[in-house]
């Protein structure tokens, strides 16, 4: 991104043109217009994100010059100073998941010792969790207090998600979101003026987590996937650590907001880590919700051409993830299946009998020859594939059996 501040990418460089004195005034300038913009801040929470914005800005810079882990510091900085603004006492209103999934700031003492309820109303904006762990935005369209349950208004995503647009009998505790959290309400009268600054709080904190901590916790993620990337093609190691990594911060994201690069992010980084499956479903849902997202875009007129190519490049780049993922998975089952016959290969030299069924495909072929896996069939003391290792091992003592 272009326009990042100059105040926030460090000392000044020294060239032939000025003076090392020179140089050294222009830091301390620019330090002490980032201390002013840092006492404007009104509230610790105007701190934190200032704060963030200032990490974000010098990871954005790192990341242009190739520094990527110095980069993906920067990011969890930002994405750090962002979750110290969300009020511990509301974490389990605003946060999906357990608590002890975030690092939070330390616990301070509350004005009182029970978790606060949430406060579903009509048409409060919620974040809804699904079974795969992605949060949609909707709205509540109606309550059922005495069940805890209500239903929800899915949102219009921008992504272009073309799943059901209502759900019925969601229950409370799949709801996470800024608008459930009172902000020290009683049960008395509120004024309008009490009622506005509430809804603008909680705008701000929904924003905060949702939009700006999720697209904090993808760049995380896109850092760790070129370590990942550069490490494989390097082999110099860590490429697996780094490729968990932004597996973890993609699902984070996702868990805050269900968007085309979150589950991109995530089907790359699962495809780093050998979980082919996984990866195919993510990139097959990003790839759905950009295809929908640019069949809206042509229908509307007032889309301009840049954005149409952009998003044809996206399609066209996750398309082209999506195949290699195929391709690497199916390299992956014709090497299992390669090293199962080699395996079996020495087994049968030795005149080691493992009690496999004669008919089955793992006896006959080396391996499974359809999706089912290996060795459907059995027969009575036969050897369940995950003991196979086992066996080996006690049958073929003192053998040594190596595999090129």
């Amino acid at each position: 991104e272009d326009g990042v501040p100059l105040a926030f990418l460090g000392p000044a460089p020294v060239d032939d043109e000025r003076s090392a004195t020179e140089a050294r005034a222009d830091v301390v300038v620019s330090r002490n217009e980032r201390e002013r913009n840092v006492e404007s801040a009104v509230t610790e929470a105007d701190l934190s994100e200032t704060r963030a914005a200032a990490a974000s800005a010098r990871g954005a810079f790192r990341f242009r010059r190739g520094e990527f882990a110095v980069a993906a510091a920067e990011y969890v900085e930002a994405c750090a100073w962002l979750l110290s603004a969300v009020p511990r006492e509301h974490v389990a209103l605003v946060l999906p998941g357990d608590e002890k999934d975030w690092t939070l700031s330390p616990v301070k003492t509350f004005s009182r010792q029970e978790p606060f309820p949430p406060r579903v109303g009509v048409g409060a904006r919620v974040r809804v969790s699904g079974s795969d762990g992605a949060s949609r935005l909707a709205l509540v369209a109606c309550v059922d207090s005495d069940d805890e349950t209500c239903d929800v208004l899915f949102e219009t995503a921008s992504d272009g998600d073309d799943a059901e647009d209502e759900e019925d009998a969601v229950a409370f505790s799949r709801l996470r979101g800024a608008s459930l959290v009172g902000f020290g309400q009683d049960d008395s009268d509120e004024t309008d003026r009490d009622e506005k600054k509430q809804k603008t709080t909680s705008r701000a904190l929904e924003t905060l987590v949702s939009v700006t901590l999720a697209d904090a916790l993808l760049n995380v993620a896109r850092c760790h996937l070129r370590l990942a990337s550069e490490a494989s093609e390097t082999s110099l190691g860590g490429g697996d650590a780094a490729a968990a990594a932004a597996d973890a911060a993609a699902a984070a994201s996702t868990s805050l907001r269900a968007s085309t690069a979150a589950f991109f992010l995530r089907g790359k980084a699962r495809g780093a880590r050998r979980r082919f499956d996984d990866a195919a479903r993510d990139l097959e849902t990003a790839l759905r919700l950009a295809t929908n997202r640019l069949a809206r875009r042509r229908a509307s007129a007032s889309t301009s051409s840049t954005d149409v190519d952009g998003l044809e490049r996206d399609i066209a780049a996750i398309g082209a993830a999506l195949r290699d993922t195929r391709a690497a998975a199916k390299a992956r089952r014709r090497a299992d299946r390669r090293l199962a016959a080699a395996i079996l290969g020495h087994v049968q030299n030795e005149g080691v009998d493992l009690g496999l069924d004669p008919e089955s495909d793992l006896a006959r072929y080396g391996g499974a020859r359809s999706a089912r896996g290996f060795g459907r069939k059995e027969k009575d003391g036969s050897v369940p594939l995950g003991e196979v290792a086992r066996v080996v091992g006690e049958r073929v003592a003192g053998k040594r059996c190596v595999v090129s």
